[in-house]
Order: C-alpha cells, then sequence, then structure tokens
C-alpha cells in the first residue's frame, strides 16, 4: 500500500519525479522508434538506463565547475569512437583553469571546449581546440595548459564566456596494450574546498538539467538514427543539420551509414582513403552506441586496414566471417548505424557501398 507523502516533503519527491518523467519519454520514444525486434527494443531500453545514469552522474556528481574532476564518464552515446578515449570536466567560462598531464601512447591528441549541450536547442558547440600536435611537451612527455577567455602565454585551450565543459580525444590504436594519458584539472585561485552536496543546486537545477539531458539527448539521436535508416547499406556525409547539434573534433569529416543485412548476405564498403593523419569506420547498434569492442572486430582504421594494390580498401561488414580482410563483426546486430571519420584532410574519399551474398564476397 502506498503512504501518502508528508508535505514537508513534496517538493522533494517533485524532484525526482520530474527526472523520472524524463526518462519514462525517453523510454517510450525509443519503443515508439524501435525496429519491431525485441533484441533491438531490449537494448534501446538498456541505452535509457545508461544515459539516465550518466545524466545523473555529469550534471549531479561531476557538476562543479569550481572544483573541477578529469574523468572518463562519456556513455556509449551518438557514435561513440572504439579508437578514442574520452574525457570530460565541468568548467564555466567565467573562471581559468591549469590542466597538467603526461602523454600516454596516443597518435593524435585533441583538447576542446564547449558551450550548449547535446540535447539542448542549441546543441554543443565549439568555444575552442587545441591540437596535440600544435602543443609543447617535455623530454618525458609533460605539459601544462591554462584555459582561458583571453590569450596566454604557452599552451592555451581558448574558452567562451558561455564555456561549460572540458571534451579530450586520444586516439589508441591499439587500446588493449597502448597507455592513455594522465590528466589533472584545477582553477586558478581557487581557496575553497568543495562540499560534499549542494542541496540548493540539486533541487533548483541537477536534477532538472539531468532529467532533460536524458529526455533532449535521446531524442537528438534517434533523430539521427531515422535519417541514417532512411538510406540502408548507404554511407554518406553526415548531413550539416544533424551536425550542428553536436559538433565534435573540428578537424574531422564525419560520414554516417546504416547496414541492414540478411544472415547471408554482406555489406561492401570500398573507400580510397587520402592522405590524412587519421580515419576509421566502425559499427553501431541501432541506437548508435558503438558495438562491444572489446570482444569483437567492429571497426578498422588506417592502421590496422588490409590495402588493396591500387591503394584501395574493401571493407566487409557481415554476421559471419567471410574469410576475406577487413570484416566487421555485427556482433548479432541485424541492423545498425555506421560511421566513417577521416581527420586532418581536405579531399576526404566518400565510399561506395553494394549488398551481395555472404558466399560471393570473395569474389565481388
Amino acid at each position: 500500500m502506498t503512504q501518502p507523502t508528508p508535505p514537508r516533503l513534496v517538493p522533494d519527491l517533485e524532484t525526482w519525479s520530474a527526472f523520472c518523467r524524463h526518462t519514462e519519454n525517453a523510454a517510450r520514444l525509443v519503443l515508439a522508434a524501435a525496429p519491431d525486434d525485441p533484441f533491438d527494443r531490449a537494448e534501446g531500453l538498456r541505452y535509457v538506463g545508461r544515459i539516465a545514469q550518466h545524466g545523473l552522474q555529469s550534471f549531479i556528481e561531476e557538476s562543479d565547475p569550481a572544483h573541477p574532476v578529469v574523468t572518463h564518464s562519456l556513455p556509449k552515446l551518438g557514435g561513440d569512437n572504439p579508437d578514442y578515449v574520452y574525457s570530460v570536466a565541468a568548467l564555466s567560462g567565467a573562471c581559468e583553469y591549469r590542466l597538467r598531464g603526461r602523454l600516454g601512447d596516443s597518435s593524435y591528441l585533441g583538447l576542446g571546449t564547449y558551450h550548449g549541450g547535446v540535447g539542448t536547442a542549441q546543441g554543443l558547440q565549439v568555444s575552442g581546440y587545441l591540437a596535440g600536435k600544435d602543443m609543447s611537451f617535455d623530454g618525458d612527455g609533460r605539459f601544462e595548459i591554462t584555459l582561458a577567455c583571453e590569450k596566454r602565454p604557452g599552451n592555451w585551450l581558448p574558452m567562451k564566456p558561455e564555456t561549460s565543459q572540458l571534451m579530450i580525444r586520444e586516439l589508441l590504436l591499439d587500446r588493449r596494450n597502448q597507455r592513455s594519458a594522465t590528466f589533472s584539472i584545477e582553477r586558478i585561485g581557487a581557496a575553497t574546498p568543495s562540499h560534499a552536496a549542494d542541496y540548493a543546486a540539486f533541487h533548483a537545477s541537477q536534477m532538472a538539467r539531468a532529467g532533460a539531458y536524458v529526455e533532449g539527448a535521446i531524442t537528438q539521436f534517434l533523430e539521427w538514427t531515422k535519417d541514417f535508416a532512411s538510406r540502408p547499406n548507404r554511407i554518406d556525409r553526415l548531413d550539416e543539420r544533424l551536425a550542428s547539434g553536436a559538433r565534435g573534433d573540428p578537424f574531422t569529416h564525419y560520414y554516417s551509414g546504416y547496414y541492414a543485412i540478411a544472415p547471408d548476405e554482406a555489406m561492401i564498403a570500398e573507400l580510397t582513403p587520402p592522405a590524412c593523419e587519421y580515419w576509421n569506420l566502425q559499427l553501431c547498434n541501432h541506437w548508435l552506441e558503438s558495438l562491444d569492442f572489446t570482444r569483437h572486430t567492429v571497426s578498422v582504421n588506417h592502421a590496422s586496414a588490409v590495402k588493396q594494390s591500387d591503394g584501395s580498401v574493401r571493407i566487409v561488414i557481415a554476421h559471419a566471417d567471410p574469410g576475406v580482410p577487413n570484416w566487421l563483426d555485427t556482433a548479432g546486430h541485424r541492423r545498425g548505424c555506421i560511421i566513417l571519420r577521416q581527420v586532418g584532410t581536405a579531399t576526404p574519399d566518400d565510399p561506395r557501398c553494394r549488398v551481395v551474398k555472404l558466399r560471393d564476397v570473395a569474389r565481388a
């Protein structure tokens, strides 16, 4: 039997209930957009749970820009890259910060400050960006960066007054054996210790922002999936209308696609990689979560790809091993999204795609 809520606790309960309503709305949107397949529906609800968990973590536990902490708490979302280690921290454009670190084994490093946010009307927008190739390091790979709105000597990562987030991308081409960098951040001039909890902020904004993020982010990327799935078994340049709501690395050309193949079929994608710092092609599920890259080969990049004699690369997406190079395993997914990145090139190459029978892949 449900117990009545004492009047003095009603505001507290409403704070929580509002978050739950956002989460339930997100679940309803996911189920309405899901393919008619219990596997995809189950992954969709798991996706909602993951985003809800991240919303609480990000907007409550890690939300204080006066005492930021660099974490790896980003969820699988929006075509997250299996080759990247993502790190984030809360910022405020009203402050200045010092970021210290030491390089690991990454072959590409990019640091960005951002304003707006995924799932908001403004979208996630770049405030400033600093690439590792433009930074200074000591002999041991250590570095120090100043984050500020006004230019500073040495390594400087620009912010804007509206900046709210730091995001770091490290490229590890062999995640099992390579070390990621280490980072620490401090607000310049910080003198007061952080508090265990800010109850006023919790009720006034943190829970509301967490709930809005859950529903907003899921709504935004459902639109992406709908667009990709409308052109199955193709890979096209990411629509600028979609890209404008989630700006990532400004030096990356993004492509999107969707695979929908039967058990006895394979999708072949061919491209001639341009001269660039890095490229990769990866598989996601219907919800734009990267597939399990710890147990399956679900992506290929410039270091792992086997090239043809003419320099082109033929990538095969299939449910079973066709016995040819560059096979990407769907890991039990009959359908899902595709993301292609080409970093640091002025001449991106558009892939050519076709579907063939699995038995014909070797001679296709």
